[in-house]
C-alpha cells in the first residue's frame, strides 16, 4: 500500500455491537477515507461500572465482522472511568500507536453544529465553571447543570442534548485531543436513534437490545442487529457465556461486608464520606442496584456509584491510577491488516497478546478483572487466559 496509511481511531463498548454501532463504521470509513479502522474497547466492565454482557473477545469478533480491522481493549483503570479519563485513556493509545490520523465519533442529531463551539467553551472553562455552579447550587444533577449552563454560554436556549452522555463523551475527546497535541483529526458522525430508547428497532440503543436479550426476545434483538453479531450473540447465551447483570452482587456485597473505610476510601469515586454511605448501605440491602438506588443522589450519579463498588469489589487503589496507558492488548484483528500491525509495531507501543505471561501489576490487575467477569459468567477463571486472539 502506497504512501502514508489512513487510519480512522473509535473509542467504544459494543456491548452489545448493534446496527447503529455498523453505521458509524461505515460512515467514519467513508468519511475519512481510512484505510484501517483501529477500534479501543472496554474490557470486562463498562465505562459506568457495570460487567458488559459478552466478553471482550466475543465483542471483539462483532467488531471486527463489521468494519473494524484491529480491536485493542483499553487497560481497566481507563475503561471503567470517568468520562475525561475513559476519553484520555482511548485518546493516549491512539497516539501512541503512531499511527492513527483520524478519530470518529458518535453526537446526538442536532447538536452536531454546537460540537466545537462547546469544546472551546469546555477548555476556557471559567464562563462554563460559573454557569455550573449556579446551576448545580438550584439542587439540579450534575448532567442537568452541565448541559443548562453550556446552553446558556452557546446562547442556544433549551439544553435540548448538550446534557446527553453522547455529547459530553464527545466534549472529552476533543478535549483529549487538544491536550495531547496530536494530530489525529476529529470526525464526528450524527447518531442514529436515541441513547434513552427502550424499544428495539433498525436504529436502537444498546440499552434496548441488551433488555431485549435478558428477557428472551430473540426477534428484536434480531432486528437491532448485524445477522453475523446475532450469531455470535446467539451461540455465546445458548454456551451459557454471559455476564448476567446481577451475578456477582452476592461477591461484590461480602467483599462490602469486609472491607476497612479506609481501604474504601483509597478507591478512585470516593471523595466527601461516600465511603461511609456504600459500608452503611450495603448491610441493609440484597443487591448493587439496590445499593445503588439506596445512595444515588443529585451529588452521587448513579454511574459514579456503580464505578465506586466495581473499584471496591476488584480492589482497586487510587495510588494505582496511571497517567496515560502504557500498552493495549489486542483482543484481534482482520487478516488484511497485516500492515497496520507492522506499522503500529514500529511505534514501540505494546500490544499485549499472551497476558498469561506478563508480570507486569497493570496487566495482572486487567485479568483479575477478567477472572471476576469469568465467575460471574459461570466459567472457571483459568479460561480468560486461554481465550485467543481473534483473527478474521
Amino acid at each position: 500500500m502506497a504512501g502514508k496509511l489512513r487510519v480512522c481511531g473509535i473509542i467504544a463498548e459494543y456491548n452489545p455491537f448493534h446496527t447503529g454501532h455498523a453505521f458509524h463504521l461505515a460512515q467514519a470509513r467513508l468519511m475519512t477515507n481510512a484505510d484501517f479502522i483501529v477500534c479501543v474497547i472496554s474490557c470486562a466492565f463498562t465505562q459506568r461500572g457495570t460487567p458488559a454482557l459478552f466478553s471482550s473477545h466475543a465483542r471483539a469478533k462483532m467488531a471486527l465482522q463489521n468494519g473494524a480491522d484491529v480491536v485493542l481493549g483499553m487497560p481497566y483503570s481507563f475503561g471503567t472511568a470517568q468520562a475525561n479519563r475513559f476519553a484520555w485513556g482511548g485518546v493516549s493509545i491512539f497516539k501512541s500507536l503512531g499511527v492513527v490520523t483520524h478519530m470518529s465519533f458518535g453526537v446526538e442529531k442536532g447538536v452536531l453544529p454546537l460540537l466545537n463551539r462547546a469544546a472551546i467553551a469546555l477548555r476556557d472553562g471559567t464562563g462554563l465553571r460559573e454557569g455550573l455552579r449556579a446551576q448545580l447550587d438550584q439542587g439540579k444533577s450534575f448532567a442537568r447543570s452541565h448541559g443548562e449552563a453550556l446552553s446558556q454560554l452557546l446562547n442556544v436556549g433549551s439544553p435540548g442534548k448538550l446534557d446527553a452522555p453522547n455529547f459530553n463523551l464527545a466534549l472529552c475527546y476533543l478535549d483529549a485531543l487538544a491536550k495531547s497535541e496530536s494530530h489525529i483529526i476529529a470526525a464526528p458522525v450524527s447518531r442514529q436513534g436515541d441513547y434513552r430508547q427502550s424499544s428495539v428497532t433498525s436504529s436502537p440503543s444498546a440499552t434496548a437490545v441488551r433488555a431485549a436479550l435478558l428477557r428472551g426476545d430473540w426477534s428484536g434483538a434480531r432486528a437491532s442487529m448485524p445477522e453475523s453479531c446475532f450469531a455470535i450473540v446467539r451461540e455465546e447465551m445458548e454456551a451459557g457465556r454471559i455476564h448476567q447483570p446481577q451475578a456477582l452482587d452476592t461477591h461484590l456485597l461480602a467483599t462490602l461486608l469486609d472491607m476497612p473505610a479506609q481501604q474504601a476510601r483509597n478507591s478512585p469515586e470516593i471523595s466527601e464520606g461516600l465511603e461511609n454511605r456504600i459500608l452503611a448501605a450495603a448491610r441493609e440491602v440484597r443487591g448493587r442496584e439496590e445499593l445503588i438506588m439506596a445512595i444515588k443522589s443529585k451529588r452521587y450519579t448513579y454511574a459514579r456509584i456503580s464505578r465506586a463498588l466495581t473499584h471496591m469489589m476488584v480492589g482497586f487503589d487510587k495510588k494505582d491510577c496511571p497517567a496515560e496507558p502504557a500498552y493495549a492488548r489486542l483482543l484481534g484483528f482482520s487478516k488484511g491488516a497485516a500492515p497496520l500491525l507492522k506499522a503500529i509495531g514500529a511505534s514501540g507501543f505494546p500490544l499485549v497478546s499472551r497476558p498469561a505471561k506478563d508480570t507486569d501489576p497493570r496487566i495482572q490487575l486487567d485479568m483479575r478483572v477478567e477472572q471476576l467477569w469469568a465467575l460471574g459468567a459461570e466459567l472457571p477463571p483459568a479460561s480468560v487466559y486461554r481465550e485467543q486472539v481473534v483473527i478474521i
